[in-house]
């Protein structure tokens, strides 16, 4: 049996960034010991925008530029 362990969201602009938050920022170290104790394989998402993100209709209804592709905002958290 595999074991999965998803990691949604671990990106610079969700945790220290635009939509970042204190609550965030205070679960990465507990994050990251997971990822390395865990057996099994670790799945990442990554979200990513473009540059005209506000012209979308997500942007629209979240007008906060974040994850904007090969920003330090989009880079996942180590």
């Amino acid at each position: 049996m595999n074991n999965y362990l998803i990691i949604v969201d671990m990106q610079n602009d969700f945790i220290s960034g635009s939509l970042g938050t204190k609550e965030a920022l205070a679960i990465v170290p507990n994050v990251v010991r997971k990822i390395r104790d865990f057996d099994g394989s670790c799945i990442v998402t990554q979200d990513t925008h473009s540059n005209d993100y506000l012209n979308t209709l997500e942007g629209k209804n979240l007008p906060v530029k974040h994850c904007i592709e090969k920003t330090e905002g989009w880079e996942l958290r180590s």
